[in-house]
Order: structure tokens, then C-alpha cells, then sequence
């Protein structure tokens, strides 16, 4: 049975998944972080490996390779990269960035508007071929109603009720025991010496402040979800998409978290009256078969 393999590759995991020529699952192999920028030998290695998970599990014909990967638009490794996929599994294939095979998924190789937020945020879209992103530009740039940035915005009240001789908030209190300090002085050491993912595992903590009553930390929440609808308007604009667009949401922020995602919405049913919008279900690395198998027809 001929099949094609997705693959998702992210900070954290590298994920594989074989699918037949009808879009029905065979297999699937999981294996470490695939972003290039973090480690580029260990990362080609989990690429690797998730793949060979796949193909040892199926023992069949693969017909194409199709790769969504965080941080190879970034990156100098592309060269390697492609040289241990033919090397290694001489297979026809395509890399992408995570979130263009993300969108496949999302909306089953259809045009329409990806709002991602996770540790990070971003926008992507598809409109008669023409892609394009808003968001997307790292912590130190944006990454607006982000995990990071919730994260930050709370890390921030506990700044200010420091510098107005304010008592901490309950917020702020749970963070401040969260980070294993005492006071807002304590803060430098852990923003500045821990890792953008770490900072962004904050975010529940505000979501579980938020669903308790707390105002101020659904108040960050709520600021979250507008400015993801905001980052999706920009790229409506971009794109030329009217009223009756398809807007799919993913990541754990948009999806797990009930403030941002009620807001986002919410808000953004107001603004495109007729959007069509939902929350992502097909995998990302579903998202590869479909463009997998739009390259294969393309190729006769």
C-alpha cells in the first residue's frame, strides 16, 4: 500500500505520521525537538528518526516526504537537512515552516486564515496561492497573546505594585511562589535565566487565577484574545479576504485557555460578520498529506 508521511517538527517534539493515498492514518513515530535554530545535529537526528519510525512500521512504498518544521526559514541547515533526506531515505520531498503545513491541517489544504498561539503567536494564510504571515516575530518583537506574553504581562503587574508600595495581588502572589521568590527584585534572575517556553508555562497559572474570579488576571486574558483578533485582521487586510472567510484557531492558549479563545470569538465574529470560524481539527501533520498529495498531482 503506497502512502505519504507528514511531519510536524517543533520545539519540543518531532512528530511523523503516515497516511494512504485516501488520507487514512497507517502509522505514527515521535521523536525530539526539530527546531534547526536550538540544535541543528540533534535536530536533523530527530527528524530522522521520526521518519524511519514511520517507514519501518508501514514497510511499504512512501511516495513523498512532506515537512513542516519551526525555525527553517531561520536557519543556515536547510543544505544538510536535504542531504540526509535524500541520503538517507531518497524519497521525493518538501520543507516548509511548521505553521504552512499547520494551515493544511487546519483547513484540509483549503485557503482560508491559521491563528496560532501558543508559547508563541502567529498568522498564517493562503489566498488563491498567495501566502502570507502576520505575528510571528519572536518574544523580543511581538508574539502578542502569546503564553509569553501573558506571562509577561502578569510578571509585569508584580513591577508595578513593587514600585507603588501596593500589597501583591493574588496574581501575583501564586507567581511569585510559582518562581520560588519572595519579592518583584527576585524576577530578573529567573526572566533573564530561563528559557522563552519556561516563562511561557506561566500562562495556566493566570488561566486558573482568571476561572477562580480573579478580574485582573481575566482582564490579561481578555487583552490576549484581542490582540489575536488583531494579528487575524491584519492578515485578512494582507490577503484580501472578504466576509466570508475560514478562520481556523490552534495552539494550546487559543484552545485551552476559555478567556482568550470566548474573546477571540467572540470579537472576531463582530468584525467579519460571515467568517466561518473553528477550532483546528486535523493535525499538522495531517496538514502534510494534504500538500503531499497536491504535489503529487502536480507531478502527474
Amino acid at each position: 500500500m503506497p502512502f505519504v508521511i507528514g511531519v510536524d517538527g517543533g520545539g519540543t517534539k518531532t512528530e511523523a505520521v503516515a497516511f494512504d493515498l485516501s488520507g487514512r492514518e497507517l502509522a505514527r513515530s515521535r521523536s525530539g525537538f526539530a527546531n534547526v535554530l536550538v540544535d541543528p545535529e540533534r535536530a536533523i537526528k530527530h527528524i530522522r528518526e521520526a521518519i524511519e519510525g514511520c517507514i519501518h512500521q508501514v514497510k511499504d512504498r512512501c511516495l513523498y516526504l512532506y515537512l513542516g518544521l519551526a525555525g527553517i526559514e531561520s536557519g543556515t541547515c536547510r543544505a544538510e537537512l536535504e542531504k540526509m533526506l535524500r541520503e538517507r531515505f531518497a524519497i521525493p520531498f518538501s520543507i516548509v515552516n511548521d505553521a504552512q503545513i499547520a494551515h493544511a491541517g487546519a483547513l484540509r489544504g483549503g485557503d482560508g486564515i491559521l491563528t496560532v498561539a501558543g508559547t508563541g503567536s502567529i498568522c498564517f494564510g493562503v489566498k488563491e496561492g498567495v501566502q502570507a504571515v502576520t505575528g510571528g516575530w519572536g518574544n523580543l518583537l511581538g508574539d502578542e497573546g502569546s503564553g509569553y506574553w501573558i506571562a509577561i504581562q502578569a510578571l509585569r503587574r508584580i513591577i508595578a505594585e513593587a514600585e507603588r508600595n501596593l500589597p501583591h495581588s493574588p496574581l501575583s502572589r501564586c507567581l511569585l511562589d510559582e518562581i520560588g521568590v519572595k519579592e518583584a527584585e527576585g524576577l530578573k534572575s529567573f526572566v533573564y535565566g530561563v528559557t522563552k517556553a519556561e516563562i511561557a508555562g506561566l500562562a495556566p497559572i493566570v488561566a486558573r487565577q482568571a476561572d477562580s474570579g480573579d478580574e485582573a488576571s481575566a482582564a490579561i486574558l481578555r487583552r490576549a484574545g484581542r490582540e489575536l483578533v488583531q494579528m487575524t485582521l491584519r492578515l485578512r487586510e494582507k490577503l484580501g479576504f472578504g466576509d466570508d472567510v475560514s478562520i481556523a484557531v490552534a495552539g494550546s492558549i487559543l484552545c485551552r485557555i476559555s478567556h482568550v479563545r470566548e474573546t477571540f470569538l467572540r470579537e472576531i465574529r463582530q468584525s467579519i460578520v460571515n467568517a466561518r470560524v473553528a477550532i483546528a481539527g486535523e493535525s499538522a501533520a495531517k496538514g502534510g498529506y494534504y500538500l503531499a498529495m497536491r504535489r503529487l498531482g502536480e507531478r502527474g
